[in-house]
């Protein structure tokens, strides 16, 4: 004779179906926040050094976490730019040794085959739910340090530092120019001022043109330059002519004065031969970024930090 259960009948003892797990939430602290301390987001993934001064450097393609809750990405490029979350670093080290001040970083620790925080949200996750709370924070947290320095000073700076494997070893400074458009006289540049991601500070900089203001004597090319830095755009290297360039993307469009605004921004696409191939390469410019960054800003905007 079976039982009721063996036999089919009567009721069976069931274990208690799991819950599905929850959703990521973000974890955006609410601050304050201290200059010179880290905070982070959800599982550490994004980074953000509090500063107190108007300047705010951004390091999207540096970071080597691969956590088993997002995988590869399967959209868009996922290769890292080497040395740049050291870099970003290192930059903020200078910065306040050169000045008693903490420029504002955010960092994505993330593996860029994880989160590319330069995409809008559906290429840079995937369409990864953690991911998208990381693309998030990283944003959140851009927002909160330009909050900052408007609130502080009224007005400042961005740079979104990047890595390149092109061939020309210079630095690409992207203004949101395309190649197509630099390729072009003076006279013609200057009709793109106001599609460009430093459109506020060359309304604002009345004694140089547009022109003048990215590729003339005192622009950031020619300061990086005569730091021994090769750029592009500048006085020597004004134009692409075809060659491989970067002229700035999403970050530089969302964070930076091309829709107005008082926070205007580049994207600083470092070559890797001396520059990111040690660690001696990787400090040397990092002071170079600093005492550019700072001449460019007092004399062309008159931010004194």
């Amino acid at each position: 004779m079976c039982s009721a259960v063996a036999c089919g009948s009567g009721s069976r003892e069931h274990s208690p179906t799991s819950p599905p797990p929850a959703p990521p939430v973000a974890a955006v602290p609410d601050g304050p926040f201290i200059p010179g301390q880290s905070y982070f987001g959800r599982s550490n993934y994004i980074e953000y050094i509090a500063g107190n001064a108007p300047v705010i450097f951004t390091a999207p393609h540096g970071g080597t976490l691969t956590p088993s809750e997002i995988p590869e990405r399967t959209c868009g490029i996922i290769a890292r730019d080497l040395e740049t979350q050291e870099l970003a670093r290192k930059i903020s080290a200078v910065f306040h040794a050169r000045t008693g001040k903490y420029p504002h970083v955010i960092i994505n620790r993330l593996a860029r085959s994880r989160l590319d925080a330069n995409r809008e949200i559906d290429e840079a996750s995937c369409g990864n739910a953690a991911a998208r709370v990381a693309w998030q924070e990283w944003n959140a947290f851009i927002d909160i340090a330009k909050s900052s320095v408007v609130a502080s000073s009224g007005r400042g700076w961005l740079e979104d530092l990047h890595g390149h494997g092109h061939a020309i070893q210079r630095l690409e400074l992207g203004y949101l120019i395309t190649k197509a458009e630099l390729d072009v006289p003076d006279s013609l540049l200057e009709s793109h001022e106001t599609s460009s991601s430093v459109r506020q500070l060359s309304i604002d900089d009345s004694s140089t043109t547009f022109a003048e203001l990215i590729r003339g004597p005192e622009s950031l090319g020619a300061l990086f330059a005569a730091e021994g830095y090769p750029s592009i755009p500048s006085p020597t290297d004004t134009m692409p002519l075809g060659t491989d360039y970067f002229n700035g993307g999403y970050n530089s469009r969302r964070h930076g004065c091309v829709d107005g605004g008082e926070i205007c921004a580049i994207q600083v696409e470092a070559n890797r031969i001396g520059v990111r191939d040690s660690d001696e390469d990787v400090e040397r410019f990092a002071e170079a970024v600093v005492k550019v960054t700072l001449e460019f800003l007092e004399d062309r905007w008159g931010l004194t930090i």
